[in-house]
C-alpha cells in the first residue's frame, strides 16, 4: 500500500523480535502491572496455539526498512447470523508507537486490512473500542449499544444440585454451548481447538495475566455449565450453556451451587437477553456500556442482516473476549 510522502508501508505478519518491540510498547496500555516477561510469554502461547496457526496473525503496518508505524492483532472465525454461516474477522490491540500518533498510520492499516478482508471473502468485521465510536464510525463500524446488567439470584431452588467443580473447560461442553448456541440470531462459532484455547487461556489468564481465579460449574444432571470469575459477593460470568430444553431452570440449579460454594448473591457480565425474562434472577441495576464498547462492521450486502437484530440480539460471550 502506498502512504503519504511517497512512502511505501507494508502490511504483514511481525516477526519475533518485532512482536517483542511491540509489546513492549502496548504494555503500558494493555498490561499494567504485569512483568514484560509475563506479557510477552502470554502472547506468544497464544500465537503458538494449534487454533492460531489458521485463525491468528499480529500484524505491523512497516516501511521496507522495517520501521513499525502500527499494529493490530487479526482473528479469523465463522459466527452464525439468522441460522446462515458467515465469516468474521475480529480486530483487536490496535497500538501506534508515540512517535508516530495521530498522523493517520493506524487509519491507513485499518482501511487496506478492511479491503482485504472484503477480497477474501469475509462478511463481518468486530472489533472492541476503548476511545468511543467515533474513530471507527469513519470506518463505517456501527456502534452495538450494549448494557451490563447486575442481577440479584430469586427463586432459586432450597437444595443446590450436585455439581463438579473444573478450573478448565472438560471437551464435552463445547457440545452443550452447540446446542446452546442454535437458538440464537447471532452467535461466534467455537471448534474444538478454539475451545481448547479457551480453557488453556483461563491458566494463562491467571498465571501471566493477573485475573481473579475463575471457575467452571457443571451439572451433569441438566446438561449444562457455567463459566465466572469469583469476586466476594458477585461473580461475573463468562459463559453459560446447557443443552436442557429448560434453560432457565438449568440456570437456576448452577446458581443455587454458586451461592452454596462461593456465597455469590449476584452476577453481571455481558450475559443475553433472555436472563431478564428468566424468574431465578431480578435486575438490580443496569448501564450503558461505556468501555470496552463493541463495534461492527459489514462488508457485503449479506451481512446487512445483522444490523436489522435489536442490539441486545447481538451478543458476545465474555470468554470470547480478543
Amino acid at each position: 500500500m502506498e502512504a503519504a510522502g511517497e512512502q511505501r508501508l507494508l502490511l504483514r505478519p511481525g516477526t519475533e523480535a518485532e512482536l517483542f518491540k511491540v509489546l513492549s510498547g502496548s504494555r503500558q496500555v494493555w498490561g499494567a502491572g504485569i512483568s514484560l516477561e509475563d506479557y510477552v510469554e502470554y502472547h506468544r502461547l497464544i500465537r503458538e496455539h494449534p487454533w492460531s496457526r489458521n485463525h491468528f496473525q499480529h500484524l505491523l503496518l512497516s516501511d521496507e526498512a522495517g520501521e513499525i508505524f502500527s499494529s493490530c492483532k487479526l482473528y479469523r472465525h465463522e459466527a452464525r447470523l439468522e441460522g446462515e454461516l458467515c465469516r468474521l474477522a475480529g480486530i483487536g490491540a490496535v497500538f501506534t508507537p508515540a512517535a508516530f500518533r495521530s498522523k493517520g498510520y493506524a487509519q491507513q492499516m485499518l482501511e487496506h486490512l478492511l479491503d482485504e478482508l472484503g477480497e477474501a471473502g469475509y462478511d463481518l468485521v468486530m472489533l472492541f473500542s476503548d476511545i468511543g465510536p467515533e474513530y471507527y464510525a469513519r470506518l463505517d463500524f456501527r456502534l452495538v449499544r450494549k448494557y451490563d446488567p447486575v442481577y440479584a439470584f430469586s427463586n432459586l431452588p432450597p437444595k443446590p444440585p450436585p455439581v463438579e467443580v473444573y478450573e478448565y473447560l472438560p471437551e464435552k461442553l463445547l457440545d452443550w454451548h452447540l446446542v446452546f448456541a442454535q437458538k440464537a440470531r447471532f452467535s461466534l462459532i467455537r471448534t474444538r481447538d478454539y475451545f481448547q484455547l479457551l480453557s488453556e487461556r483461563i491458566n494463562w489468564h491467571r498465571r501471566y495475566m493477573g485475573f481473579r481465579e475463575q471457575r467452571v460449574l457443571v451439572s451433569q444432571d441438566d446438561q449444562s455449565y457455567i463459566w465466572v470469575d469469583l469476586l466476594r459477593n458477585r461473580l461475573i460470568v463468562r459463559d453459560f450453556a446447557t443443552a436442557s430444553a429448560h434453560p432457565q431452570d438449568a440456570l437456576a440449579r448452577l446458581l443455587a451451587a454458586l451461592q452454596a460454594g462461593f456465597g455469590a448473591r449476584e452476577i453481571t457480565g455481558w450475559l443475553p437477553p433472555e436472563f431478564e425474562r428468566w424468574p431465578c434472577l431480578k435486575l438490580r441495576e443496569k448501564h450503558l456500556r461505556s468501555k470496552t464498547i463493541l463495534m461492527m462492521a459489514a462488508l457485503n450486502q449479506k451481512a446487512q442482516a445483522l444490523f436489522r437484530l435489536p442490539d441486545e440480539e447481538i451478543h458476545f460471550w465474555l470468554a470470547d473476549y480478543f
